[in-house]
């Protein structure tokens, strides 16, 4: 039995329905990502137990844990707002909830979560005086402290700078790793995704489009949704290659390259040729261009280390990272 699991559960609102089940084992780090009104906060708010569903179950360590009050769940989460009160100390903050009753077990306990999300020595700053970055890794230690067996983060780093985002994200992965923590958190940002989680659960229109490994998200997209969702990439459709073939033929930037010459499609039989298409755009990335270019009215991506010098190129596409997509 998973250590925890969603099983077929829905909440039906006038407009929308959320139909979703997955399972994790315990210790995992699953991120959710989805667009804008996907069913991405309504399925945490249903873990959480501040929704109820309609119909489906969610178990946690063998515990069916569908109608239990909020707090009897071993559920604790970490918000986009921080959710501290401003009326206690960091020091209170995180001492509040805790399972531990004696004053002093508690006063040590704090300092030491403290020290773990790196803010020793700020156990009695007000929690205006916090930076964003500080609160939030307060709102982190607080969640630890309650001693949950797991901890939902919705969108916790999205009102902070990038640096700082990178910086927490560090952070969160790494006690995520020294504890064995389980858990689930909720972003828009891919790039935060890929490099944060054990797994992703892509939602589309309050459902599963995919669950897998960054990598296979990435390289091994199940449908266009999830390939674009993912990362940039271009879709044609195949009968343009394939003579007879239905669906897109998608590809990511980085697996085609560009030739300023006209090339022979039989003297590469390990590349898809496209001559003649039309540069539309050249925008530089840092460590590359990110060209657009336009082939027989379709829009293509391709990343490359050199600006083109002319106006029409050759596309050379790798066959083998190439996927037949509906």
């Amino acid at each position: 039995m998973p250590f925890f699991e969603v099983n077929k559960l829905e909440k039906r609102y006038k407009d929308f329905t959320l139909s979703v089940s997955f399972t994790m084992e315990e210790g995992d780090f699953l991120t959710i990502m989805g667009p804008s009104g996907s069913g991405k906060s309504t399925l945490l708010s249903l873990i959480a137990g501040i929704e109820a569903p309609d119909s489906g179950t969610i178990m946690l360590g063998g515990r069916d844990i569908t109608k239990e009050r909020i707090q009897d769940r071993g559920i604790a989460m970490v918000f986009q707002d921080f959710s501290l009160f401003p009326s206690m100390n960091a020091e209170r903050n995180i001492r509040f909830g805790m399972k531990e009753k004696d004053g002093k077990k508690q006063k040590e306990l704090a300092e030491k979560l403290l020290e773990l999300v790196g803010l020793s020595g700020y156990g009695k700053r007000s929690v205006s005086s916090l930076s964003g970055g500080e609160a939030q890794r307060v709102a982190l230690a607080r969640a630890i402290a309650a001693e949950p067996r797991m901890i939902l983060f919705d969108e916790p780093l999205s009102a902070l700078d990038p640096p700082m985002r990178k910086h927490l994200r560090s952070v969160i992965r790494s006690i995520h790793d020294s504890l064995g923590l389980t858990v689930i958190y909720v972003t828009h940002d891919t790039e935060e995704a890929f490099a944060i989680s054990d797994s992703i659960l892509v939602m589309n229109g309050g459902r599963s489009a995919a669950m897998k490994s960054a990598e296979e998200l990435y390289r091994r997209p199940c449908d266009l949704f999830t390939a674009f969702f993912t990362g940039e990439g271009t879709a044609i459709p195949a009968h343009l290659i394939y003579e007879n073939m239905e669906g897109s033929l998608f590809f990511r930037p980085e697996d085609a390259t560009i030739s300023e010459e006209a090339l022979d499609p039989d003297a590469y039989p390990m590349h898809i040729i496209l001559n003649d298409a039309e540069v539309v755009s050249a925008d530089f990335a840092g460590a590359h261009y990110m060209l657009g270019l336009e082939y027989q009215g379709y829009p293509l991506l391709v990343e490359t280390s050199v600006k083109p010098r002319k106006a029409r190129v050759s596309v050379m596409i790798l066959r083998q990272s190439v996927l037949n997509l509906e």
